[in-house]
């Protein structure tokens, strides 16, 4: 009888509502497991049968009456969003942030997971909890890993030892301050002056107050002058005849004219005589003795020394490793010799023999920018079995955007970097964003030894689960593409870190009140058709 069908949709409604509880129930049991993935259960309804035609003609709203036959669960489908980040500090703790699965080997079978929670075993194989191999691309000797092909299991020997390296490069950067030598600075121990006051360059000599007697045409006012090398020479000036003038900057030009370049210079500031020599460093230069020549008398004032000629130098220290890895401590100087002018010299503490490069001329322009070679080129016997070493010392680089440069200003120029190293003990391993298993050694140097897997599938809800968080790859799936994540787009591995469940408990209680009113709802239809059968077969008493 009819009842019977109203019995049959009880019974699916009851059995519908009790796999959404079972899905309920997982999802909640595993809202702390890492990289779990939630469910949803998705119903459809079951067959109708038709009772029969509803009514006749083509104005009839329906063709015929059906009534349904009950639910069937369609389909469990996974929520594969991104969980939730949790930090546990476990370098080998990974978690993926963008799309991609974790690859595994487990007896060749290659699988995916979203769970990192990885460990190295006694062998160096990361694996997973389960002793599964996870699977990346190994790097050459160079540190160098070439993605995209077959992937292999990661192994890591911590006895790994990485092999010394030769310094090729030294880097220098900074500034060398342009009067780190100095040149010697005479001054006049008194100044010229009118009415009190300093004497303007322009004023006529007759004008001064140390003029005593004035001088007439043809005097003469006489320097007895001591040069840098220590030769003397004595320089004229002769009042109001020729060319010579009258005033003190006429005085200041004609000493000038006679006195080469190369010498110094004299000028006259503020009434004062100045002297500076023209090259840096200890000189004899000196003004002994100013006299007139003639019927006119000065108080003609005396020089003294008010600044010492000195050359000084900025050095620089590294150490530099020969292909035996043994270190060599390398020391550069840098002293001005010159305006603009600097002479190096290498030399190595222990006394090792620099056979090339040794010493050489570095030179600025006047906006205090390296106008000589920026490199320069150096050799070397290390001793102790290893061959000739061969370097060079980069003044700034321009890659990286150091410069050297000659300011004034402090002594900042030093060694940046150098690229040798000796040999290294592997003590510690990091992960990168892009996955790249770091070796970090004793001798401050890191190099990548391996590179993680990411492996992707064309649909999601193709993969099937075997349990442990682990995913197969099946053909509803489509193909799979296993890359590094550096090549995935959006895609990176968070070390140190578990991607949590993506299990909302909110939703998952909501949803099993849900459940249980319909599994309710379902029992009642059954009892209320008990009733109704019962009433049926009580019409024959």
């Amino acid at each position: 009888m009819s009842l019977i069908k109203s019995l049959n949709s009880g019974v699916s409604g009851l059995r519908a509502f009790q796999t959404k509880m079972d899905v309920i129930g997982n999802n909640i049991a595993n809202v702390e497991t890492a990289g779990f993935k939630s469910s949803r259960v998705s119903f459809s309804e079951m067959m109708s049968e038709r009772l029969g035609r509803a009514g006749g003609g083509d104005s009839a709203p329906q063709l015929s009456n059906q009534v349904g036959l009950g639910v069937r669960v369609a389909s469990i489908d996974r929520d594969f969003s991104q969980g939730a980040m949790q930090s546990t500090g476990r370098a080998t703790d990974l978690a993926i942030e963008g799309e991609g699965y974790f690859m595994v080997s487990d007896n060749g079978e290659q699988l995916m997971t979203r769970a990192g929670n990885f460990v190295f075993n006694k062998d160096g194989y990361l694996v997973d909890q389960g002793g599964r191999s996870v699977q990346g691309y190994i790097a050459d000797r160079n540190g160098n890993v070439l993605g995209g092909g077959a992937a292999e299991d990661i192994r890591i020997d911590f006895e790994n030892v990485l092999p010394p390296k030769k310094t090729e490069n030294v880097t220098l950067a900074g500034n060398l301050n342009a009067s780190t030598s100095t040149a010697k600075v005479l001054q006049s121990q008194s100044g010229f002056t009118i009415n009190g006051s300093p004497a303007p360059d322009n004023t006529d000599i007759n004008d001064l107050s140390q003029t005593l007697t004035d001088l007439v045409a043809g005097d003469t006012i006489d320097f007895d002058v001591v040069l840098n090398d220590g030769t003397t020479a004595t320089y004229s000036f002769t009042y109001g005849a020729g060319n010579d003038g009258t005033t003190l900057d006429d005085m200041v030009n004609a000493f000038n004219t006679q006195m080469p370049n190369a010498e110094g210079k004299m000028a006259l500031v503020d009434g004062i005589l100045m002297l500076r020599s023209a090259q840096l460093g200890e000189s004899e230069l000196d003004i002994t003795n100013m006299s007139v020549t003639g019927t006119g008398d000065i108080n003609l004032p005396g020089l003294q020394t008010v600044q010492e000629g000195e050359t000084n130098a900025q050095t620089m220290s590294t150490t530099v490793y020969d292909e035996l890895g043994n270190a060599h401590s390398l020391l550069l100087e840098f002293t001005q010799t010159n305006p603009n002018e600097w002479q190096y010299s290498a030399r190595f503490l222990d006394g090792e023999e620099i056979t090339s490069g040794a010493s050489g001329i570095v030179t600025f322009d006047e906006l205090g920018q390296l106008s000589s070679d920026d490199l320069l080129n150096l050799s070397f016997e290390p001793g102790g079995g290893a061959n000739t070493t061969n370097f060079s010392v980069e003044l700034g680089n321009s890659q990286s955007g150091t410069r050297f440069t000659q300011y004034a200003g402090s002594n900042s120029a030093k060694v940046i970097s150098q690229d040798g190293y000796t040999q290294g003990q592997l003590i510690d391993v990091t992960i990168n964003g892009a996955g790249q298993i770091e070796g970090v050694y004793d001798n401050g140097n890191a190099m990548v030894l391996a590179q993680m897997a990411l492996g992707k599938v064309q649909n999601q809800n193709g993969l099937e689960m075997i349990g442990g968080g682990l995913f197969r790859a099946t053909s509803a799936a489509g193909e799979m593409f296993i890359d590094t994540a550096n090549n995935f787009s959006g895609t990176a591995i968070n070390s140190g870190s578990l991607e949590g469940s993506n299990v909302d408990l909110a939703k998952e209680f909501t949803d099993m009140i849900t459940a249980q009113r319909a599994y309710q709802s379902s029992a009642r239809v059954i009892s209320t058709s008990d009733e109704m059968l019962t009433e049926a077969v009580n019409l024959k008493r």
